[in-house]
């Protein structure tokens, strides 16, 4: 049987496991102690029976007046406890916590556009794409994750044309900005989708 509860300090030396996902980042543990000081509501584990930590969620909430809203910072089950739905049963967690105790206008989320398995779930689970966000690198991999000689490519995604200009040194990376409107955004203005994509500074909120 899963339980689901908030994560713990002790989590944090047992959790491993979940983000050897190479779609999963690992921040430093400041990082996270700072999420369960700050924001312990938004930060929960799913459990086994041995109390094995098979999935967890991490998040906040932030903004002012109408950009006042509930934010996935990761969501991540180990690869052996997958198709259980537990990433969904998480993600209606933090959805209710936002909504119900926070009044929060949206829940949103950034996720690579390569990540076509995660985007299909959140489709599901009710998310539109709001905005790209294009993300500066070095180096020879676009933002799809593979390996290309100077060219540009074009991914056809939903109804969105993803473009990425790649160079022999520098690239550009598309994360997708994610969002659910609440029950406090009657209107759904929140989810009305920007016509062009924006770099990182552009950004109200991390």
């Amino acid at each position: 049987m899963t339980t689901i509860r908030r994560f713990c300090c002790d989590d944090l030396l047992r959790f491993a496991s979940v983000n050897l996902d190479h779609l999963t980042e690992t921040f430093n543990m400041s990082f996270y102690m700072t999420y369960l000081a700050r924001w312990p509501d938004y930060f929960h584990t799913a459990v086994n029976p041995g109390d094995r930590v098979m999935g967890y969620i991490m998040g906040k909430v932030e903004g002012q007046g109408e950009s006042w809203h509930g934010h996935v910072t990761a969501v991540s089950v180990a690869s052996e406890f997958r198709r259980q739905k537990l990433a969904k049963t998480l993600m209606h967690l933090l959805e209710e916590i936002s909504d119900k105790m926070d009044k929060a206008y949206f829940v949103d989320l950034f996720v690579r556009a390569s990540n076509m398995p995660a985007i299909r779930m959140y489709e599901k689970l009710g998310y539109v794409v709001y905005r790209r966000v294009l993300r500066y690198y070095s180096g020879e991999e676009d933002g799809l994750g593979k390996y290309l000689e100077c060219h540009t490519y074009v991914v056809s995604y939903s109804d969105y044309l993803l473009r990425c200009y790649c160079s022999h040194f520098y690239f550009i990376c598309i994360f997708l900005d994610m969002r659910k409107a609440l029950s406090q955004d009657v209107d759904k203005k929140s989810i009305i989708p920007l016509k062009r994509p924006i770099t990182p500074d552009e950004l109200e909120y991390d």
